[in-house]
């Protein structure tokens, strides 16, 4: 009997259990709900559309493939948050050295479970999704009006530099604005013990967010002193003041364990500033040491690309008509981001004043705090406005959803990543490339194929050719067994080009190309055989479509670029400034030139370096139908910023169609001239294939 009673009691506390669950959640008509199911497509539709960006190689090392390696590093026991890149101030390579994140941890079980790249995607878009519940229920909160509260949340939801953050990479910064609406909403209620503990896990997220904090905390003290509350808050607001010392302390100190010493680079400081700065990198305190000696340098560098700042600056606030700025919450935590980034960086480092990739995440939850604590002070001045009109609340979900448009096109686009136009093909000779690199082997990629191959314990990057060099400089040559390059992938990227110039003396002597195909460059250390393809063994053919190449006066048309008139020495076209080891090649111009008299209507040329030497070159006169203008040249070192463009000689219409260009043979003999020793010029028929 006793065990059936403790049956019976055990079966009625579960229901109780399961009652009190089910009390918690909102009601079956609880608007409550239709935010879960915006946030729930917006996590799918963002985890998607992350993941095929970066399957088509449009993610980055600095961002993604270095918390890759962060993780992969850790978990695998190779050091402590290592992130493979190559900074003389911080020789373990840890990224504590950079910045000081403890709430990072918190994805570490996560990848242990699923060590993918992907794993991280699908995390940041499950925590991005949650901050609009979160906003919401903070909103709803705060303006005691769910279509208010719903009006917020949509722009919050759909703010394009929200969008801009989420689609980009993945970083820590995707924790504060759940952390930070989780904060005020305990806040709010009262729960200062709560509140302080999410404040301390935003403080921790990351050292910048420490600053705009202590300028959110003066403002909630401003704001409980309006309210006379301040007595009351003040146990809450004195704790968060020593979190916020605590915060700056520990992370001071732990980063100066990780890095010999810290400071801005000095490339990204506004260029007023330059001329002032003598070493590599500047604290802020020297920042503002040198403007306090010069006044006349603030209003330089604050005035700097003033437009571009005041149209980003105008574009950012837009999506909540401006109240932000009249709440002292959010102000009081804007100011200390943009003396930052209006007054103390320059165009190296535009992405600050633009609101760009994740910087948006920094300021988002504060700029809403604020615009709900504005539009609360409205609403306790205009009671028709606190619980609006169907009409009323259609007018200004329609104002929100209009704004956030003109924003993000005002921000070109609000700087939404998207999937490179990479062919599958090519990604998939790609991927060919890199899985034909024994795993354990050491490896340098470049920016965007590093989140690729960042789970590999021996696999680097190379942030900036100016950095890696002054690494090597301190600290001794990085020769790793392999260099993987692909001069194809986002033409318009300089990540190619960086490795190309790095390892520029090295490439053909200590490095030889070992596979190439379709712009895929395999280079092996102490490699002198014959280059192999990677998809098969013969390399194929470099191809160069127009969109490839800069104008002059051509015009890209349909897939070709087209010059019908112009004067001699006008460029037509010119690039694509690739990178060629020792050997013979040759290079075919596919080209249409009418209309002309017996004269050359251009001549092509094929040049390198940085004084554009001519290594080849072939006159172009008029022939009906499209021409295979082919020459031979011979390269006997590697040469970088390889150019093949076409230059007016005379008149008549010119039609180019790409460049092919073959290796035919790794021997660069003495006798091979480095001008062209063969040139022809083929016809075929019109709209043949070429």
């Amino acid at each position: 009997m006793s065990r059936l009673s403790e049956a019976v009691g055990t079966a009625e506390s579960s229901d109780s259990a399961t009652d009190r669950v089910l009390d918690m959640l909102p009601d079956r008509g609880d608007p409550t709900w239709y935010v879960v199911g915006l946030a729930f497509v917006l996590f799918v539709g963002f985890s998607i559309y992350t993941s095929i960006v970066h399957a088509r190689f449009g993610s980055t090392g600095a961002d993604l493939g270095a918390y890759t390696h962060m993780f992969a590093s850790t978990l695998d026991g190779e050091g402590w948050l290592l992130h493979g890149k190559y900074r003389v101030s911080q020789p373990t390579g840890s990224y504590w050295g950079a910045h000081f994140s403890l709430t990072l941890l918190l994805f570490l079980p996560l990848f242990a479970l699923v060590p993918s790249v992907y794993t991280l995607l699908v995390a940041k878009s499950f925590v991005l999704a949650s901050s609009v519940v979160l906003c919401w229920l903070l909103a709803r909160e705060v303006l005691d009006s769910d279509r208010l509260a719903g009006v917020v949340t949509l722009s919050y939801a759909f703010n394009p530099f929200l969008w801009s953050a989420w689609s980009f990479d993945f970083q820590e910064q995707i924790l504060i604005p759940p952390l930070l609406f989780a904060a005020y909403y305990a806040y709010r209620k009262d729960h200062h013990l709560v509140f302080l503990g999410f404040l301390a896990a935003v403080l921790f997220t990351n050292e910048f967010v420490i600053f705009v904090t202590v300028g959110f905390v003066g403002g909630l003290v401003v704001a409980a002193a309006r309210a006379g509350r301040l007595r009351e808050r003040a146990p809450a607001l004195v704790g968060a003041f020593v979190l916020v010392g605590i915060a700056r302390f520990v992370s001071t100190r732990v980063m100066s364990y990780y890095s010999e010493f810290g400071g801005l680079p000095s490339y990204v400081v506004a260029e007023p500033l330059q001329p002032f700065i003598e070493s590599a990198r500047v604290s802020l305190i020297d920042l503002l040491g040198v403007v306090l000696a010069n006044p006349v340098l603030l209003i330089d560098s604050t005035t700097f690309a003033v437009e571009q700042k005041a149209v980003f600056f105008a574009a950012f606030m837009l999506p909540v008509a401006f109240l932000a700025l009249f709440d002292e919450r959010s102000l009081f935590a804007l100011l200390p981001f943009l003396g930052f980034a209006w007054v103390f960086t320059g165009e190296a480092k535009a992405v600050y004043y633009q609101f760009g990739a994740h910087y948006p995440l920094y300021l988002l939850p504060f700029v809403y705090v604020g615009t709900m604590g504005a539009l609360d002070r409205l609403s306790a001045r205009f009671g028709p406005i606190e619980t609006p009109s169907r009409a009323v609340f259609s007018v200004l979900v329609a104002f929100v959803l209009v704004a956030s448009l003109v924003a993000g096109v005002a921000s070109g686009g609000g700087h939404l990543a998207r999937p490179p136009d990479a062919q599958p093909d090519h990604s998939e000779t790609l991927d060919a490339a890199i899985d034909s690199i024994p795993p354990n082997a050491s490896l340098i990629a470049q920016n965007d194929i590093y989140p690729h191959v960042a789970t590999r314990e021996n696999a680097g990057f190379i942030v900036s050719q100016g950095t890696f060099s002054a690494y090597e400089r301190e600290y001794g040559p990085v020769t790793p067994e392999y260099i993987l390059i692909d001069s194809q992938l986002n033409p318009n990227a300089p990540w190619a080009r960086t490795v190309q110039r790095t390892y520029a003396d090295r490439l053909g002597s200590e490095y030889g190309l070992y596979r190439y195909e379709d712009g895929i460059q395999v280079f092996r250390q102490g490699y002198d055989g014959p280059v192999r393809g990677i998809t098969s063994e013969e390399p194929g053919a470099r191809q160069y479509a127009p969109a490839d190449f800069a104008t002059g006066t051509g015009t890209e048309r349909n897939g070709r670029i087209v010059s019908t008139n112009g004067s001699s020495g006008d460029y037509i076209w010119f690039g694509p400034y690739d990178i060629l080891t020792p050997g013979t090649y040759t290079a075919t111009f596919r080209i249409n030139a009418t209309d002309g008299n017996a004269d050359p209507v251009l001549r092509a040329d094929v040049a390198v370096g940085s004084d554009h030497e001519i290594v080849a070159s072939e006159d172009v006169t008029p022939q009906p139908g499209q021409q295979n203008v082919t020459m031979q040249f011979t390269v006997d070192e590697t040469v970088t910023d390889v150019e093949f463009r076409g230059i007016r000689q005379g008149e008549g219409r010119v039609t180019f169609d790409g460049v092919r260009v073959n290796y035919e043979s790794p021997d660069a003999g003495a006798n091979a001239s480095r001008l062209a020793a063969d040139t022809t010029a083929t016809t075929i028929p019109a709209g043949g294939d070429g």
